[in-house]
């Protein structure tokens, strides 16, 4: 367990490093591993790269890509996927060539969201049309997924690890379309414990899902049966959310710009508070987890921050 510790915790320095050398790194805090205070702590900022090549080969005009206004963010070994609402782009940031380019020619609206699942492949919701496009992790375009009368607008999707489905939430129907791996819906789940569908994610205990109406956290069984919920009374107004293999889960709340962080229902930490400072936050848009690092979309600081999630060895 130690060693596996160790072992993330490296790969998360890693990619610190490739974002000090690119130079969009800012307020750098380097983390002492032995340090078991804090659940999470600070590592860097990610506020913008130098252009790396777009689909074709060809290269993103300008020396320098500066983030304006990032919402939504998800992580994937190397490779950051992230929306900046502000430049209407959709972008990869490869840590290894420390590059900032262009996904996709998709200009994105609002409520624009990108996942990258365990296969490498990517989800970009696309709300204006009710369905979510699917990419190879080279930009290729695959069968999108929709589904007339269950999904109209589409608000967050998440795959199981073993690539056999994919969960997209409705925020209009409130509801849940499962689909197959080639795209096909299968399925909608209703759940009756939940008023408004904010956010998914899938976790060890199934599908985790932010009920902004109520104000926390129902978890329900991967066949859509009542599981267990948490955060009322400590969740003001919960959005992004996102769940690590070891059933930590981080919830954006944007009342006090904190995420707070639960372990089987309980709250366990929190980090934030309004802010510009490393451990600050100011609109908390998106989360994502990938290994020992949470990735925070941090829209009115114009960053992502990345932040070292201190699991006990």
């Amino acid at each position: 367990m130690v060693n596996n510790v160790k072992l993330r915790i490296c790969a998360g320095l890693g990619i610190v490093a490739a974002l000090m050398l690119s130079g969009c790194a800012t307020s750098v805090t380097m983390p002492n591993p032995a340090d078991r205070g804090e659940l999470l702590r600070p590592l860097t900022g990610l506020t913008g790269a130098r252009p790396g090549a777009l689909l074709g080969g060809t290269a993103e005009r300008g020396g320098y890509i500066k983030l304006r206004y990032p919402t939504a963010v998800s992580a994937r070994g190397n490779d950051v996927y992230l929306v900046d609402a502000g430049l209407r782009r959709i972008f990869r940031y490869d840590s290894a060539q420390q590059t900032l380019a262009r996904f996709t020619t998709l200009t994105p609206d609002a409520g624009t969201s990108v996942y990258a699942a365990p296969d490498l492949s990517v989800y970009v919701i696309d709300p204006a049309r009710g369905q979510v496009l699917h990419f190879t992790r080279d930009g290729i375009p695959l069968p999108s997924l929709s589904s007339t009368g269950n999904l109209a607008r589409p608000v967050s999707v998440a795959a199981d690890e073993g690539g056999g489905r994919v969960l997209v939430a409705c925020g209009l129907y409130d509801q849940i379309v499962e689909f197959n791996s080639l795209g096909r819906p299968l399925s909608v789940i209703k759940p009756q414990q939940v008023r408004a569908v904010a956010a998914i994610a899938l976790g060890p205990d199934g599908i985790y899902v932010v009920d902004r109406l109520a104000r926390q956290v129902v978890v329900l069984e991967r066949d859509g049966t009542f599981r267990y919920a948490f955060g009322a009374g400590g969740l003001s107004e919960p959005g992004a959310i996102a769940v690590s293999r070891d059933n930590l889960v981080f919830v954006g709340d944007n009342f006090d710009h904190t995420v707070k962080v639960y372990r089987d229902g309980l709250l366990v930490s929190k980090a934030g508070g309004a802010g510009a400072a490393p451990d600050s936050f100011s609109g908390i848009a998106g989360l994502a987890v990938d290994g020992s690092l949470l990735y925070v979309t941090d829209s009115q600081n114009a960053r992502v921050q990345i932040m070292l999630i201190n699991t006990r060895p």
